[in-house]
């Protein structure tokens, strides 16, 4: 009964994942405000927001406010970290994250969003996993000149080199620095009018979570490190933007969830997950199709009406020539 109990509350307790939303840096015509959870679903939106589009979901979010709609954000610099629920920083603005998707489907649909919009632009629509190295980053023109050099010794007290885990970590904040270098010295437009999309993944804190435990000195010196390399990489595309940047954090432990979730979760609870009384979906040309419908049967009912009456009340002898013409006898005027 217990071990049953136990499962219980750790699925549960597990059951939508915890993250966190860290804004380092917004731009002034944005108010970010309260600290109310948001949806990773819906970061997309906030995003598209920030950058002037419309929306295509409608969520009740009460996080951003707009105050100046001709002075938005001209780029998106986000950086989305693995394996932790947050990367232990009092800086920037907090919001409690509810990771229910991948982080790569936010990328993908700003991608599609601006590409749709500005189909023969030179927008940056850059997305990196620091994981694959200098092979991906190479991928981009304007990072074409980055080199990744060995972590250097005098920047950390309790990782070690030769441990792949904190390695493979110090790798990744080498990189991170030098793309905030060569951003620095690149000649990015931005005042074309044209959004540009920084995305970075980090996932190399994970496997050091997993390894010396949330609490330990090597994760703190680690975070420490990554918020150092946040803050230079928030203050480059600050500068570079003129402040109309919109630099992010999106951290989350869906990883972990995942995993508890895929040992503790029973076929009942997979099948009673099936018999939720799940809203029907109504897609967005929803509401334009029923008003459309509405107003014209409204319109045609009373048209209806209007001709009912005026055709009770009309006067057979001398407005009806219906009257005069099927008369077995045709009325003539003298």
């Amino acid at each position: 009964m217990w071990a049953g109990l136990i499962c219980t509350a750790t699925v549960v307790a597990f059951a939508s994942g915890s993250g966190e939303l860290t804004v380092f840096h917004h731009p002034k015509s944005l108010v970010f405000k309260g600290h109310d959870h948001v949806k990773e679903s819906i970061l997309k939106e906030v995003y598209s927001t920030a950058l002037g589009f419309s929306t295509e979901q409608y969520s009740n979010w009460n996080g951003l406010f707009i105050e100046d709609p001709f002075n938005l954000a001209e780029a998106i610099v986000t950086i989305a970290v693995d394996g932790v629920s947050d990367i232990g920083t009092g800086k920037g603005h907090h919001f409690p994250l509810k990771t229910d998707e991948d982080e790569s489907n936010i990328y993908s649909a700003l991608k599609r969003r601006i590409l749709q919009r500005y189909p023969e632009s030179d927008s940056h629509l850059v997305r990196i996993n620091l994981a694959d190295g200098l092979e991906q980053v190479h991928k981009y023109e304007i990072f074409e000149k980055v080199k990744q050099d060995k972590p250097k010794k005098h920047v950390h007290n309790y990782l070690k080199v030769n441990v792949d885990e904190d390695r493979n970590f110090l790798s990744e904040i080498t990189l991170l620095n030098e793309i905030a270098n060569q951003i620095e010295q690149s000649p990015i437009v931005h005042d074309d009018n044209i959004p540009d999309i920084f995305w970075f993944k980090s996932e190399s804190l994970h496997p050091l979570t997993d390894l010396y435990g949330e609490n330990s000195t090597q994760v703190k010196e680690a975070k420490q490190l990554l918020n150092d390399v946040i803050l230079t990489l928030n203050n480059v595309f600050n500068k570079k933007y003129n402040g109309k940047v919109l630099v992010s954090v999106v951290s989350s432990d869906a990883i972990h969830t995942r995993r508890a979730r895929n040992i503790l979760e029973t076929d009942t609870e997979k099948n009673s997950a099936t018999l939720v009384n799940a809203a029907k979906y109504y897609s967005k040309d929803y509401p334009v199709i029923f008003n459309i419908i509405l107003w014209f049967g409204v319109a045609m009912v009373f048209t209806l009406l209007a001709i009912c009456i005026a055709t009770a009340t009309m006067d057979p002898g001398r407005d009806s020539i219906i009257y005069r013409m099927t008369s077995t006898r045709l009325k003539k005027d003298n």
